[in-house]
């Protein structure tokens, strides 16, 4: 286990945007109306934002990091280091925090980090930002979390369609000396991995003529998605999703003395309903600490801890002391859980691009 105590960085504020299409389960054409009644209810997924034609995870996080910063007061210059984290790069050689380093105008100076991460993303990034902060040689950092999944998602699968949506989310962190420390536990099971793993198309096993087509026409929707194994394994997936997260969850507040029942906020990574009520149940905590953006907004991956944050309570985080535990979960098999504590932070209202 790897367990993290990182001093002197604090949280200052968290802001989110979702793209303005929005997909309702009820409507999804291959379910009967019996059918998605029982995916929402199963799911807790309603609807999801979804990018159209032309808008990437990029877009959606420069909306959120420019309205984060706007509302700081934060001179450009004054950020030391931009950290991006996402599955879903607006070009296959060219990371996307250079896409943000530019579009932000950030100096030339600013250190710039891109992470290839999974669900566990945001809280990932939040370690490595934070690590690099608590030194004091950089004052101030942007960590930046965004996906445009499903758009790289084929549209006529039935377990991953109804679930997913799309965010991008900025967190601002600034050095201060003798702040309360992060605590973090982290971890790998890559031996199971493969459960969410997607092989075609990488350089391990590079596509052919005849499969990209089939992948293209899965992306579009005009091919189905009967006999592929490039699918995640749900089982697998949910097994993992209810017994490693609350164990993680556990350690972190046995190892750094936390008692669980005092902290103000669990914020989970947004799997499905039936997953997040399973590990709250687990961990004994009362539900109204446990909020929920999937109703409205799906497993938007690595964002979704930011988002729940931003959508369910961000009036809380911007008028109260609060301490949060976060969980995120998925791509590896791997996991990642915080502690932190915030106070009177910048979090503005969700963004819609």
């Amino acid at each position: 286990m790897a367990f993290l105590k990182i001093p002197n960085v604090v949280i200052k504020g968290i802001s989110a945007c979702v793209p303005p299409k929005v997909e309702e389960n009820k409507d999804i054409p291959f379910y009967t109306p019996e059918e998605s009644e029982k995916v929402i209810e199963s799911t807790g997924v309603e609807r999801k934002h979804i990018v159209s034609d032309g808008i990437t995870a990029s877009d959606l996080c420069l909306k959120a990091c420019e309205k984060l910063i706007s509302d700081l007061g934060w001179e450009k210059d004054s950020i030391d280091l931009i950290c991006n984290v996402t599955q879903t790069s607006d070009y296959t050689n060219h990371p996307n925090v250079f896409v943000l380093h530019e579009k932000l105008g950030l100096k030339k100076d600013c250190m710039s980090i891109d992470l290839y991460h999974g669900c566990p993303g945001w809280v990932v990034g939040l370690s490595t930002a934070a690590s690099l902060l608590s030194h004091g040689s950089i004052k101030r950092a942007l960590l930046v979390d965004g996906d445009n999944i499903t758009s790289v998602q084929y549209r006529q699968d039935r377990e991953s369609r109804p679930l997913f949506g799309d965010a991008g989310s900025a967190t601002a962190l600034e050095y201060v000396e003798g702040a309360e420390p992060i605590f973090f536990q982290t971890g790998t099971n890559s031996e199971d991995g493969i459960a969410l793993i997607h092989q075609k198309g990488g350089a391990r096993s590079p596509h052919t003529l005849e499969s990209y087509k089939t992948e293209l026409g899965m992306l579009s929707g005009e091919i189905g998605t009967e006999g592929v194994e490039d699918l995640m394994d749900g089982m697998s997936v949910f097994s993992f999703g209810i017994s490693t997260p609350p164990k993680s969850i556990k350690q972190l507040c046995e190892n750094y003395g936390i008692e669980l029942n005092n902290v103000d906020k669990i914020v989970l990574h947004q799997a499905n309903l039936f997953m997040v009520n399973k590990i709250a149940k687990k961990l004994k905590v009362d539900m109204s600490k446990v909020p929920s953006c999937l109703k409205d907004y799906g497993n938007t991956t690595s964002t979704s801890i930011p988002l729940t944050i931003v959508t369910q309570c961000n009036k809380e985080y911007s008028s109260k002391k609060l301490s949060t535990i976060g969980c995120g979960f998925g791509t590896g098999l791997a996991w990642a859980s915080v502690y932190f504590e915030t106070e009177n932070i910048v979090c503005p209202d969700i963004i819609t691009y």
